[in-house]
């Protein structure tokens, strides 16, 4: 028996709305023959896993669908029109929106996404020991520190800790720096808006304010763990063992965060090092700072357990050739990477891609 259609709905299989159909589908089309083309073109050891993927694709949603769902419910608040706030675009429908005008392809946006699932995932591979046999795990000990100041750090890493491990369970959003967070807020305020309606657009303006005051800064990706760096101030004599026993306890953002703040490295650029599979800058910082072998090694072997995409045969093959560059050598290498972000971005793009 034919079904009647919905007049309530658009004849969207009738008349004039086919021509809008085909169209659609073969910009479908196009789209699907040069994504085929660009992923062909990758190699693979640049070629993001199923895995990143998922978590990426996942948490961009979650923390697009978050902020949107932030900023309607100050809109409400705000508004005295309780029209106005039913005149925002629906939650489900604002990604999409976003992703057809391109606005989920922020470098830096994704740079930051890609970065924290791959710590995460980096965190749970580690090998776990203890270098103190049956002691408690390093945050833990350092809790207990004689220090009141590193002891307060430590206690608030262990927080940031439990709360972030909470909130992946619960399907809360990730958190952005500063200035990503800014840019995302406001386009999704803008992604929200259905039409040119002013006293919507001041309410949501007024929202995405109180939103951005809402934000802590320690819920920033690393704070914890570089206010516990900063406490520590390992000397040369306590870092090597900070550092293995950092990645030996599942903590590669304290890792990181002892070196950024042995080096003075931006603590972006220290995470894309320690992150990067191949670990010929890792290898340079750590030779920098006048690490012996047996400390190199200990945390070569720890990444390369951990990550796949790690060649630990070949950095076994390397560790000689490693360990024979003088840390002067290192610290001049290195150099570049103690630079500002501004001026090494600068003279990447006058390099060109060759050289980046």
């Amino acid at each position: 028996m034919a079904v009647e259609p919905d007049p309530f709905e658009p004849p969207q299989w009738q008349g004039a709305a086919l021509s809008t159909r085909m169209a659609s589908a073969r910009a479908r089309a196009a789209a699907r023959r040069s994504g085929a083309v660009a992923d062909l073109r990758l190699d693979d050891d640049i070629r993001l896993t199923e895995r990143i993927r998922f978590e990426v694709t996942a948490h961009l949603r979650l923390l697009v669908e978050t902020i949107a769902r932030d900023l309607s419910r100050q809109v409400e608040r705000l508004a005295d029109d309780g029209e106005i706030a039913a005149a925002l675009l629906p939650h489900d429908r604002v990604v999409e929106r976003l992703r057809q005008a391109g606005c989920l392809t922020d470098p830096d946006l994704i740079d930051e996404l890609v970065a924290q699932a791959r710590q995460t995932l980096l965190a749970e591979a580690l090998p776990v020991e203890s270098v103190a046999g049956d002691a408690p795990s390093l945050l833990v000990r350092l809790t207990e520190a004689p220090d009141r100041i590193v002891a307060a750090a430590a206690r608030a890493a262990l927080i940031a800790e439990g709360q972030g491990r909470i909130a992946g369970q619960q399907g809360e959003a990730v958190a952005l720096p500063a200035e990503l967070q800014q840019r995302l807020v406001w386009i999704i305020a803008a992604a929200l808006r259905r039409q040119d309606d002013a006293p919507l657009d001041k309410a949501l303006a007024q929202a995405v304010d109180r939103v951005l005051a809402a934000q802590d800064a320690s819920e920033r990706p690393l704070a914890a763990a570089l206010k516990l760096a900063a406490a520590i101030d390992a000397r040369a004599s306590e870092l090597p063992e900070l550092l293995v026993e950092s990645l030996l306890d599942r903590q590669p953002g304290l890792f990181i965060a002892l070196l950024v703040h042995a080096t003075g490295i931006d603590v972006d650029l220290v995470r894309e090092i320690v992150l990067e599979p191949e670990g010929d800058r890792l290898w340079l910082v750590l030779r920098a700072l006048d690490l012996d072998r047996a400390t190199i090694a200990r945390i070569g072997l720890s990444l390369c357990e951990a990550d796949g995409r790690r060649d630990v045969e070949g950095f076994a093959d390397a560790l000689d050739g490693i360990m024979a560059i003088s840390a002067e050598e290192a610290r001049h290498a290195t150099a570049v990477l103690r630079l500002p972000r501004t001026f090494r971005v600068a003279m990447e793009r006058l390099e060109g891609p060759e050289r980046r």
